[in-house]
């Protein structure tokens, strides 16, 4: 029961102080035990409690720190620097590694932040071990291979990777065409990963869609569809983020 009503296991055990204070004739070592108790009870209730920080448009609007959150963590330091309570931060951004995000808080927020404080969209997929063997086609921007081999996926490609691959598919941009036109077809069975926004969204989706219609053969024509298709795992599902604009901005992709 302890477990799992940890509250109603302190007030039991500040209540039993109580009882027992009433035992003792002295009225100094009464009141020592009740505030021996009440200290106890507090410190439990202390390591119970914590706090959760979404970041974008709630501490911080683009590279810019919301003053409000600068004096909110001036309150939550000791003067060692040290949180008076858990504090982890979390976000769905995920085109970058957590030691950077961390550094990025830091400087933004004048707190010292820890890589291990930080949560972005694709930490879960460090449970995702099925996956991690898979060669994975990955979509984002930032070190995109990094952050991959950081959650434990081993073979990466990337979508530079596989346009240049298949130079015939990226025909949107008509400078990046390429300048002939023979295909270096090659075939490849992955799982694609959506790790953030893409810069040239044009390209991703289209090779993206290229990749489950073929089911990972790109460079072939679309015959039938086959199901299950090759997975997809979307680290963030939002389609507008906050930045320093005065209205939401929306997330390419």
């Amino acid at each position: 029961m302890a477990e799992i009503f940890p509250r109603v296991s302190m007030f039991r055990l500040g209540w039993r102080g109580v009882k027992l204070s009433r035992k003792v004739t002295n009225a100094a070592a009464s009141a020592q035990t009740r505030r021996r108790y009440s200290t106890d009870a507090c410190e439990r209730d202390r390591s119970l409690f914590g706090l959760l920080f979404d970041i974008d448009g709630v501490l911080v609007r683009g590279r810019t720190p919301i003053p409000a959150a600068k004096q909110c963590f001036r309150n939550l330091v000791d003067s060692d620097g040290r949180y008076k309570v858990p504090v982890v931060f979390v976000t769905n951004a995920g085109n970058s590694l957590r030691e950077t995000k961390a550094e990025q808080l830091s400087h933004l927020l004048e707190v010292e932040v820890s890589a291990d404080q930080v949560v972005l969209s694709h930490s879960p997929l460090r449970v995702f071990t099925q996956f991690h063997d898979l060669c994975v086609l990955v979509s984002g921007q930032g070190p995109v291979v990094e952050v991959a081999h950081n959650v434990g996926f081993k073979n990466v490609v990337t979508i530079d990777m596989l346009r240049d691959a298949n130079p015939l598919l990226d025909v949107v941009d008509h400078n990046r065409r390429p300048k002939d036109m023979v295909s270096r077809n090659n075939d490849i069975r992955i799982a694609v990963i959506l790790f953030g926004e893409p810069v040239r969204w044009e390209t991703n989706i289209q090779l993206i869609t290229d990749v489950l219609l073929t089911n990972g053969r790109p460079g072939n024509p679309v015959t039938s569809l086959h199901y299950p298709h090759i997975p997809v795992l979307a680290c963030n599902m939002d389609l507008l983020w906050m930045a320093e604009a005065k209205n939401p901005r929306s997330v390419s992709g």
